[in-house]
């Protein structure tokens, strides 16, 4: 099963979790096929839409297609905790009352 995004959605740009939950749905319903996610047409997608869908994926057999860089390093950064480096108290401070 080919899962073609932009038709689907309707949009270039894939930002929220609800969106990555529709997805997620229609693949549960096909349980048994292995799934490819084509991203044709689609020029950013957020690291919150595809933490939740990369996620909500498991040990399915996913593979994907024209997916631009910008995507693959999204997808990279869903599963990268951050590292706030603070130098100074001044910074910690500033960066609590903000």
């Amino acid at each position: 099963m080919e899962l073609k995004i932009y038709e689907l959605v309707e949009t270039d740009t894939l930002r929220h979790r609800e969106t990555a939950r529709k997805i997620l749905r229609i693949i549960n319903q096909n349980s048994d096929e292995t799934v490819t996610l084509n991203f044709k047409g689609v020029t950013f997608a957020s690291r919150s839409f595809l933490h939740e869908l990369l996620s909500g994926l498991h040990d399915r057999e996913i593979s994907y297609k024209n997916t631009n860089d910008e995507i693959q390093f999204m997808a990279k950064v869903a599963f990268t905790k951050p590292v706030l480096k603070l130098e100074t108290k001044k910074e910690v401070k500033e960066l609590v009352s903000a």
